[in-house]
């Protein structure tokens, strides 16, 4: 029986760039049902293991004549799944057995995963959320411990500036990183930390939903006496 190869190419829907990581299985047609069927009582018949694609792109199988699915099970790091993740049919013939058969699957980039990073402002003994005193955020950029806010590569400031409300509450949605919270201007009537910057936040996919706070407590400014 001639054998001829069926290929499934992996590529980014945009750029047409070529995909590493992605996990397919092949399914051969063989319950006589249109379309693939992976489960039931009659399904279609898997062929061999899985296979992940390497930075071609491809993922291929040395068959017999037949009509053939790919189907995706694990989309590249970065991307999602498509909302149809069988790729076929592929039909392999006498005719085309020489050059074998190939289908283009598609993978749109997964969206970040965002989440919020807080700072709270209160009153180092009451403990009273504090309006009024301005805060810088920065992300972590520069592979350096700490925050740098100066120099030839500091870390990079994330937006405009932010003034405490009534809750004390200043608040940032951002992708994941590690991120500094840096006080500019303290609360009327109170001083600037002696350290200004609070943080390092770290915001992962993981603690994402609920995000992370700080808490920066400022110390009233004494009364001078006469």
């Amino acid at each position: 029986m001639p054998l001829g190869d069926v290929r499934v190419v992996k590529e980014d829907v945009s750029t047409g760039a070529l995909l590493a990581g992605a996990e397919f299985r092949l399914w051969e047609e063989t319950n006589g049902i249109p379309g693939l069927q992976t489960t039931g009582i009659d399904p279609d018949t898997q062929i061999g293991d899985t296979c992940t694609t390497p930075t071609d792109g491809t993922c291929a199988r040395t068959v017999e004549t037949g009509l053939y699915y790919w189907q995706e099970i694990q989309a590249p790091p970065g991307y999602d799944l498509p909302v149809n993740p069988v790729f076929g049919p592929l039909l392999l013939t006498n005719e085309n057995i020489t050059e074998g058969v190939t289908v283009t699957a598609e993978n749109s980039p997964a969206p970040p995963v965002t989440g919020d990073v807080r700072v709270v402002k209160r009153d180092t003994v009451t403990g009273s959320p504090l309006a009024g005193a301005v805060f810088q955020p920065w992300e972590e950029t520069n592979g350096i411990p700490g925050l740098q806010t100066t120099g030839a590569d500091p870390d990079t400031q994330v937006g405009s500036t932010c003034t405490t409300a009534n809750d004390g509450t200043c608040t940032r949605t951002v992708e994941t990183g590690l991120y500094y919270w840096q006080e500019t201007q303290a609360s009327p009537g109170y001083d600037l930390p002696a350290n200004p910057v609070f943080g390092p936040l770290v915001l992962t996919e993981e603690n994402a939903a609920e995000g992370v706070t700080v808490t920066a407590g400022n110390t009233p400014t004494p009364v001078p006496l006469g």
